[in-house]
């Protein structure tokens, strides 16, 4: 008579989805032909499809492996969710693909007292082995993902180059700007303002602000050639001078006002306050020209305003040496682990699930901030780019995630979807590292404690895992939360990057 081994799951029952999906041979199709639709219409979409599933396949496989080295018992280990599309069974692990390429998992038996395990196979559960024996199977996963990051900061700075902190060149030219007006073309870079050598896109930045509503000379160097050009640099309103006029924004520039052409900031000044009552008035807004109606008189702050040139600003990326770029790519490191820390802090505080919340029952509407002389990114990642609303600095979901990389990958190439994937790896390690189940850090804290308690009073012990479940079960609801509104937004409000 053949034993039934409890530890190796009989074969389901078809589900409603997997009747749905029809054989296995059907969802296999279905998955290929999906994702050779994806690789023939968007490309880097496929690649950050492959990338994501990839960084979460190789988690797995380090608690796979070192739970395997350490004589636990592992049952499963399959690439996707859903309905099975495709299996085979090696010794005691079951091996195989499900139909949604959304990471993988494995299972290893007895994580944690209340799992039911075949009595024979006990002594090879996790929750049987030493202290010494789980921590490894605990933080391979984690540390996968946190090498692998660091390892993806050296391929692109090594590879890629880095962003110059001193050196950056014309991306793009508003139309109808001051620059355009110029003749300052795509590629130029501007080395000299009124002949002093300047060097950052922030330095210039700081100069153009200064010198609103006045013609200087900027040095740009073009193909190997030195040009000076004049320029009257141009101003637009700044969020002072934008409130006192709605319903214009910041960055938009009035032209006419009542008829009459506005050519400084000064004179709008004057001519609000002249006016009494419904006055019109024309402003241009990347590159468009509109009315509004606006009630005189109308105090304008003396310092509404702001310098503008009309530049977009892209990194000149500097080379170096291997040695060089792991030194870099250590600080890039360091920086992103702390961003890391700090962004999950402003995520789970109080204000930030209320402005998450807030952000939901709004249907993910943000408004536009702003642009100065031009926008970029100060990132010192290559291949960075900045989100254009102020949805920038909310949690993203596995969909805002590949939605940025696709966008990486037209604007940036391979530089910035692997500098984006690595940033994602060490976020992925960080975040499991976190001290509460179901996380891999609860797991590490349960057995720290256990360890200390077994220590302390010379007998093994073991935690009562039905106590901890009311916990669990709230940080479980607080991540189905999360997840669901995160790819809300980002489904209704998608990140946009400037290039």
């Amino acid at each position: 008579m053949t034993q039934i081994d409890p530890d190796i799951p009989a074969a389901p029952r078809s589900s409603a989805l997997e009747r749905l999906t029809g054989s296995r041979g059907l969802r296999l199709a279905l998955l290929l032909g999906a994702l050779a639709y994806v690789a023939s219409t968007r490309i880097w979409l496929f690649v950050l499809i492959i990338a994501i599933v990839l960084s979460v396949f190789l988690h797995e496989m380090g608690h796979f492996l070192m739970a395997k080295r350490n004589g636990m018992r592992v049952t499963e280990f399959f690439i996707g969710f859903g309905p099975r599309i495709w299996s085979f069974r090696r010794g005691e692990t079951e091996y195989g693909l499900k139909l949604i390429p959304a990471g993988a998992y494995v299972r290893i038996i007895g994580m944690h007292g209340l799992e039911d395990v075949n009595p024979e196979h006990e002594s090879r559960t996790y929750r049987s082995k030493s202290f010494l024996r789980r921590m490894p199977v605990v933080l391979a996963g984690p540390v996968v993902n946190i090498v692998l990051g660091f390892l993806l900061l050296v391929v692109v700075f090594a590879g890629f180059g880095h962003p110059s902190q001193t050196k950056w060149q014309v991306r793009a030219v508003v139309p109808g700007s001051a620059a355009a007006a110029a003749g300052i073309e795509p590629g130029d870079r501007i080395v000299a303002f009124n002949g002093a050598p300047v060097g950052s896109f922030d330095e210039t930045s700081s100069l153009i602000r200064a010198h609103a509503g006045t013609s200087v000379d900027l040095t740009v160097e073009r193909g190997g050639e030195t040009l000076t050009l004049p320029v009257a640099i141009g101003w637009t309103l700044d969020s002072l001078g934008a409130e006192r006029l709605a319903p214009l924004q910041p960055g938009d520039r009035v032209i006419i006002v009542d008829g009459r052409p506005i050519t400084f900031y000064s004179d709008l000044v004057g001519a609000l306050q002249r006016y009494i009552g419904p006055v019109e008035i024309s402003y241009v807004r990347n590159g468009v020209v509109s009315t509004a109606m606006v009630n005189g008189p109308i105090g304008m702050p003396i310092d509404g305003f702001r310098g503008f040139l009309g530049v977009g600003p892209q990194s000149v990326l500097e080379h170096s040496g291997l040695v060089a770029a792991t030194g870099q790519a250590a600080r890039a490191f360091g920086d992103t682990i702390v961003g890391s820390v700090q962004g999950m802090g402003r995520i789970f505080s109080p204000s930030g699930l209320g402005n998450l919340a807030s952000q939901v029952a709004n249907g993910g509407a943000a408004s536009d901030s702003g642009g100065g002389v031009g926008s970029g990114s100060g990132s010192s990642l290559p291949g960075s780019g900045s989100a254009s609303s102020s949805n920038q600095d909310r949690p993203m979901s596995l969909l805002g995630i590949v939605n940025v990389g696709t966008q990486l990958g037209e604007q940036q190439g391979w530089a910035g979807v692997l500098a984006l994937l690595a940033t994602v790896n060490i976020f992925l390690g960080l975040i499991n590292l976190v001290p509460l189940l179901p996380f891999d850090g609860g797991h590490i804290a349960v057995a720290c404690y256990e360890e200390i308690r077994s220590r302390i009073a010379r007998k093994p012990y073991r935690v009562d895992m039905s106590k901890l479940l009311p916990v669990t079960y709230v940080v479980v609801f607080l991540m189905i939360g999360l997840f669901m509104s995160t790819l809300y937004l980002d489904a209704v409000d998608p990140v946009k990057l400037t290039p």
